[in-house]
């Protein structure tokens, strides 16, 4: 009876310290945020706290191949004059620092690859190789977003053995490099808050 009373002892011991473990490792997940979220939170406090409500900002796009620029007046948050935009060619809507937060926010959570062409069939898939988005140190802005993804076979993909096996050749992934990056060239505060 001993003997099973030391086994029975270790095993509580043993489960207690494994549950504990665990607890910590729970608690931490819970509690890490990760570190491109809280250098956006940072930032975004940052430029919560400037001392303007109206600006003018002038931003670079390079999107698709192609450049293009806009130089904006902004009060509050919206739009109150477009002085220059050359980005009519491209998806992209007139930016101010609220949209720009917006997208640094869309970029960090870009996941590191998806399907293509087509979510339902992936013989390819896009790979992002490159994320980031770096902020002004004393106003907050985001001054520089980046994206960079390539396409590649998808080699751990049923797909892709598939259409190999069927059309006795590679699935047609062509090697296309997409390239977006946002850059704000200037802000100019044009008031004070009050």
């Amino acid at each position: 009876m001993g003997r099973f009373r030391r086994l029975l002892v270790r095993l509580t011991l043993a489960l207690t310290a494994l549950t504990s473990i665990a607890t910590c490792f729970m608690l931490t997940a819970v509690a890490w945020v990760p570190p491109e979220r809280a250098a956006r939170e940072a930032a975004r406090a940052r430029w919560e706290a400037r001392g303007f409500t109206s600006y003018r900002v002038a931003l670079r796009v390079e999107a698709l191949g192609k450049i293009c620029y806009q130089q904006l007046e902004v009060s509050g948050e919206w739009v109150r004059r477009t002085l220059r935009n050359t980005c009519d060619s491209l998806w992209l809507d007139v930016m101010t620092i609220d949209q720009l937060f917006e997208l640094s926010e869309e970029i960090q959570e870009l996941p590191f690859s998806r399907c293509a062409p087509a979510s339902r069939s992936c013989p390819c898939h896009r790979v992002f190789t490159e994320r980031g988005v770096y902020y002004d140190e004393d106003l907050g802005y985001p001054t520089t977003l980046l994206a960079r993804s390539e396409m590649q076979y998808n080699w751990t993909s049923a797909d892709f053995w598939r259409s190999w096996l069927r059309d006795a050749e590679l699935p047609a992934c062509a090697p296309s490099r997409r390239r977006l990056t946002v850059q704000v060239l200037a802000l100019t505060p044009l008031d004070t808050r009050r």
